[in-house]
C-alpha cells in the first residue's frame, strides 16, 4: 500500500510541474533562474518544454502504474528507478554549476527532487 501511495505522490507531483513547465515556461525559467537576457528567452523556453514533458512522462507512468501493477515487487523496482532517475536529473542540474555553464545551483529543483527521491526510496528499500 505504502509504494501505491508513494507512486501516486511522485507521478501526481511530476504530472503538476510538468503542466506548470508546458503552461508558461518564460515565467517558470524566471522564478528558477531570474530575469534572463532578453535574446535567451525563447531558446530557453523551447527547452523547458520538452523538460516539462519529460517530467510529466515519469510522472503519468508512475500513476499508471500505481493503479495497473499489483505485484509488490514490481512497484518498488519502478520506484527505485525513479528514484535513481530523480538523481540523475538532480546531478545534471548540479553539474551546470560545477562546468561553469550557470552562476549558482537553484534551491527549489534541487529540494523537488530530493523529496520526490526520498519518497522513492523510502517505499521501494525501507516500507
Amino acid at each position: 500500500m505504502v509504494t501505491v501511495i508513494a507512486m501516486q505522490i511522485v507521478g501526481a507531483v511530476c504530472v503538476i510541474i510538468g503542466i506548470v513547465m508546458n503552461i508558461d515556461p518564460v515565467g517558470f525559467n524566471e522564478r528558477i533562474m531570474g530575469k534572463v537576457v532578453k535574446s535567451a528567452v525563447k531558446p530557453l523556453a523551447g527547452l523547458r518544454l520538452p523538460l516539462g514533458g519529460s517530467l510529466m512522462a515519469i510522472g503519468i507512468i508512475n500513476l499508471y502504474c500505481s493503479l495497473t501493477i499489483t505485484s509488490g515487487d514490481a512497484l518498488k523496482s519502478i520506484l527505485l528507478a525513479t528514484a535513481i532517475g530523480a538523481i540523475v536529473i538532480a546531478a545534471t542540474v548540479i553539474s551546470a554549476k560545477l562546468r561553469g555553464f550557470s552562476d549558482g545551483i537553484p534551491p527549489i529543483p534541487i529540494a523537488v527532487l530530493s523529496i520526490l527521491t526520498a519518497i522513492c526510496l523510502y517505499a521501494s528499500l525501507i516500507a
